[in-house]
């Protein structure tokens, strides 16, 4: 019996995106220069580009893994940086544009590697504060039905404001898990904490950005865009804390076809 080659179905994958890079672009050629349109289907491009890159850089990883040139493989963590580095990029695009003009685009999310990929680059910040930022998955975790874009926006904002908010010499942690109904992210952090009426205002761009307990800037209006694309993907935003006592930050993103109605289109 012969078994299936799974480089196939990557490059078959890599087919696809290259296909609706090239879609997306001739879409943006469009558009109005001044369309806020226009800002959405730029992330959207950019995304298929990395996870064309993605892909690349998995297979020539798996030609190169025994090659005698130590260097190669530091050439290929450096190409993965770059990634995170753009797919930072794209965060800071869609929080230009209003979520709900985002084409959503579905498919199975790695949340673990994207998580991981989002500590690492919001660990030179961390550092600088002396915290330490710890990435761990409790078992085994399923990949989330989501789009890999939107995803990268809601993990950037909760570690930034992590990061902000925490007390120097401290820890974050961020914990990736299966659970009913979909995989669930927390980001836990050390900082001031938040009061009951705080988190119930926290997602409302109207009452966001006015302060927390500690009398810090607010968490700004990052957190009501990550909810809207969160509740766009057929998951929950949600957090947890006390005053003094640090905040929870959790999303939980559904499993393949048990999403809201745009999920599963």
């Amino acid at each position: 019996m012969t078994m299936p080659d799974p480089r196939q179905g990557v490059s078959e994958s890599i087919e696809n995106a290259i296909a609706e890079l090239s879609i997306a672009l001739v879409e943006l050629d469009r558009m109005p220069v001044n369309d806020k349109a226009a800002i959405g289907w730029i992330a959207r491009a950019m995304n298929n580009y990395l996870s064309v890159t993605d892909a690349l850089l998995d297979l020539i990883g798996d030609a190169v893994r025994d090659h005698p040139n130590r260097e190669v493989a530091s050439w290929i963590d450096g190409l993965r940086r770059v990634d995170i580095l753009m797919l930072h990029a794209i965060g800071g695009l869609l929080r230009a544009s209003p979520p709900a003009d985002f084409p959503l685009k579905f498919e199975h999310v790695n949340l673990q590697v994207l998580m991981e990929r989002a500590c690492d680059y919001y660990r030179p910040s961390a550092v600088s504060k002396k915290l330490q930022i710890v990435c761990r998955a409790i078992g085994e975790v399923p990949p989330a039905w989501a789009d890999r874009a939107a995803v990268a926006v809601v993990a950037d904002n909760l570690l930034s404001n992590a990061v902000k908010y925490s007390k120097p010499d401290g820890e974050i942690v961020v914990q990736i898990m299966s659970g009913p109904g979909g995989v669930v992210c927390t980001v836990r952090d050390h900082g001031p904490g938040l009061t009951p009426l705080e988190q119930a205002q926290l997602f409302h761009p109207s009452t966001a950005g006015q302060g927390t307990a500690a009398g810090a800037p607010g968490h700004g209006y990052g957190l009501s865009i990550a909810k809207e694309f969160v509740d766009r993907m057929g998951g929950r935003l949600w957090t947890e804390s006390l005053p003094g006592e640090g905040a929870s930050f959790s999303f939980r993103l559904p499993y393949h076809g048990e999403g809201s109605q745009e999920a599963s289109l």
